[in-house]
């Protein structure tokens, strides 16, 4: 959702056009402590890790309770499963990271931690044993906890919980100020799509009347026209569509020639090269 961003200095910018000083201050207050971060993934994620390392358990519950009343408790019933397997996921790499602290703190902080949960964990049968955690000798190396200490095991709780964030962001409802730019790209596409098809039939109603307008008045009638006029002994009207004569008027020199004058007299009362007629008398 990197357009939350472009949004918001938009909205700054226009309330600085107002002269709402007093609201920009506002909203820049806002801005800094926006738990949310712009609904930035990578962002949320990097705070969630900041609380891991600095072994700030309440800063950690505060935040994912903040993001569980936001989006996740209105998630489905299906998937509210998979989101407690992530926050619990999220507690035992803060007790790994806590007790791989250097010093005395190390064990203040599982212990704090043990403490504080255990209203919430005891009942539940996968952390049984993580009460036992400050009394195990290397606990990297017992096989309750080694997966834990791993790596790869830390990174794949991190991915899912971005995964997670990245689906719930991209599925959520947004306010119409949000959704401007989708829209603009949207209506800009479409009237694309209006202007290549209105070129499309543009040609194409260009290229049938081209192929009609052959038909109606080919090159050889006005050739053999233009041929005979000159044998013509008087002057003749300017017509110019010939498709109602036959070609055999054309053959057989002067006397054809005056025979088409002729034909021409008489069809001269017709609709269609009475029009013809007037428009050349017009011309002339």
């Amino acid at each position: 959702m990197a357009h939350i961003q472009l949004v918001d200095e938009l909205v700054r910018e226009y309330l600085l056009f107002r002269g709402f000083t007093s609201t920009v201050k506002a909203f820049d207050n806002d801005l800094k402590s926006d738990k949310d971060k712009g609904f930035r993934v990578d962002k949320i994620v990097d705070q969630m890790v900041h609380y891991i390392n600095v072994s700030d358990l309440n800063g950690l519950k505060e935040y994912w309770s903040h993001l569980d009343s936001l989006i996740f408790s209105k998630l489905e019933i299906h998937v509210q499963p998979a989101v407690r397997k992530i926050e619990y996921s999220l507690y035992k790499v803060y007790l790994v990271t806590a007790y791989q602290n250097t010093g005395s703190v190390r064990n203040d902080k599982v212990a704090e931690f043990l403490s504080k949960m255990l209203p919430e964990l005891q009942g539940q049968s996968e952390w049984r044993d993580w009460f036992m955690l400050p009394y195990v000798q290397k606990p990297e190396e017992n096989p309750s906890f080694s997966l834990y200490f791993t790596r790869t095991w830390q990174d794949s709780v991190l991915v899912s919980l971005h995964n997670l964030l990245s689906t719930v962001f991209q599925c959520m409802p947004q306010p119409t100020l949000t959704s401007y730019e989708s829209d603009a790209a949207l209506v800009k596409r479409l009237q694309d799509e209006i202007t290549t098809l209105k070129g499309k039939v543009r040609n194409g109603f260009s290229f049938k009347s081209q192929q009609a307008t052959e038909k109606i008045s080919p090159m050889g009638h006005q050739s053999r026209l233009a041929q005979y006029s000159e044998r013509l002994t008087g002057p003749l009207p300017l017509v110019d569509d010939f498709s109602a004569i036959p070609s055999e008027q054309f053959e057989g020199g002067i006397r054809e020639a005056r025979g088409l004058r002729g034909l021409l007299r008489q069809m001269g009362g017709s609709p269609v090269m009475g029009r013809k007629t007037g428009r050349s008398q017009s011309q002339n």
